[in-house]
């Protein structure tokens, strides 16, 4: 095609306007132009054909600057002038474009204030429900925490009536949430309930255990008042036949001292007889104090044996008491280790969601891109050890 134009006119007298990739251009340019005049948008169907004319006068432009890349490569030397006429060109559709453009993103910008509206109402209907499942749960769970062993009916009657039977229906798509809320609540209720039970069935026990050692003090005393009175009686009946015998040998001494000479003949007789009846005497004595070592040792074993019962009771009684005490404090710590997951995952989650809501900047320089990337191997790192120090918290 060079060839061609060398062989039919100078390049000093080229015409840029004579050349064959412009013909009609022109034309073409104002046709589109005319038809597709300014779109003023107000709705929908406005804001597609406002779009939809943008577009053409784009593509307008656009085939222009395309020729004049063509008629560049070909024609160096026209490139000045061409870029003249690709101007003259352009300016005649480029205010409408520009007019038109203003328009397209002035609609789009309404509708993006629109749209942040709506997003602004559907968070705030949202907190405005998360507020009152909140509200009720928190209040239950307060109430639940300071009952006291009398209310439980009153509370459990005032929760079934007024939490447990609420209408779900107004929290919408949160009504799932709350009813495992509310799941957790009767769980607490339960395990409160078990709690305030087992401490109101101890302190009656505390009582009875009391009343008890009290009726066990008073059998002891009065175990001990017939255990004198038995001794005292046997010392008097000790003493009467003490006595007894007492008279019995003065008796045989003076009926012996009167017949001495009546007797004399019998005397060796006599002491036989009384030998034998102080054979008897000693034997009854004998006797005696055996009865007595007999009912001493009876009652010590009874108390010994007393003792001891007591003692092994009082042990049992003290490893009940703390296998209690300890299940206590078990349930207390599992209580608050379970009151704490909920504080940890917030703070999990949050600290695994820093390095995500930042986009990654592009960096041309390499070693800024290096050193980018030696920092955020840190920052990670931290994350991470910050996220199991967290979970480990007790």
């Amino acid at each position: 095609m060079e060839n061609t134009l060398q062989k039919t006119f100078s390049i000093e007298s080229l015409d840029v306007n004579s050349l064959p990739e412009l013909q009609g251009l022109k034309e073409k340019q104002i046709q589109i132009r005319d038809s597709n005049p300014y779109v003023e948008i107000t709705d929908n169907k406005t804001y597609e054909e406002a779009k939809k004319a943008r577009t053409t006068l784009v593509s307008a432009r656009t085939d222009i600057e395309k020729q004049e890349k063509v008629i560049s490569k070909k024609i160096n030397d026209f490139k000045s002038a061409v870029k003249d006429v690709h101007i003259e060109l352009i300016n005649i559709t480029k205010p409408s474009e520009d007019k038109q453009q203003d328009e397209v993103r002035r609609y789009e910008a309404v509708k993006e204030a629109e749209k942040a509206e709506k997003e602004r109402l559907e968070q705030e209907r949202i907190n405005k429900i998360k507020t009152i499942i909140d509200t009720i749960i928190s209040d239950a769970n307060y109430r639940i925490k300071n009952l006291a062993f009398a209310d439980i009916a009153s509370l459990s009657a005032d929760l079934e009536e007024n939490v447990y039977k609420i209408d779900v229906a107004q929290f919408e798509e949160f009504e799932l949430d709350f009813n495992e809320k509310l799941i957790q609540v009767k769980n607490n209720l339960s395990e409160k309930i078990q709690a305030l039970t087992e401490a109101e069935n101890q302190r009656l026990e505390k009582l009875r255990l009391e009343e008890e050692a009290k009726r066990l003090a008073e059998e002891r005393a009065e175990i001990e008042r017939k255990r004198k009175e038995d001794e005292e009686k046997l010392a008097a009946e000790r003493k009467a036949e003490e006595d007894r015998l007492a008279k019995i040998k003065a008796d045989q001494e003076a009926e012996l001292q009167k017949e001495r000479d009546r007797i004399a003949s019998e005397k060796a007789k006599q002491d036989e007889e009384l030998a034998a009846k102080q054979a008897e005497i000693e034997a009854e004595n004998k006797k005696i104090q055996d009865e007595k070592n007999r009912l001493a040792k009876i009652e010590s074993d009874r108390i010994a044996k007393e003792e001891s019962e007591r003692k092994a009771k009082e042990e049992e009684e003290r490893k009940v008491k703390e296998a209690a005490e300890a299940e206590e404090r078990a349930k207390a710590e599992a209580a608050r280790l379970e009151e704490l997951k909920p504080d940890k995952q917030k703070i999990v989650e949050y600290l695994n969601s820093i390095g995500a809501t930042i986009d990654r900047p592009k960096i041309s320089n390499a070693d800024l891109e290096s050193l980018l990337d030696s920092e955020m191997v840190k920052i990670i790192e931290q994350i991470q050890s910050s996220t199991q120090t967290i979970s480990n918290f007790k």
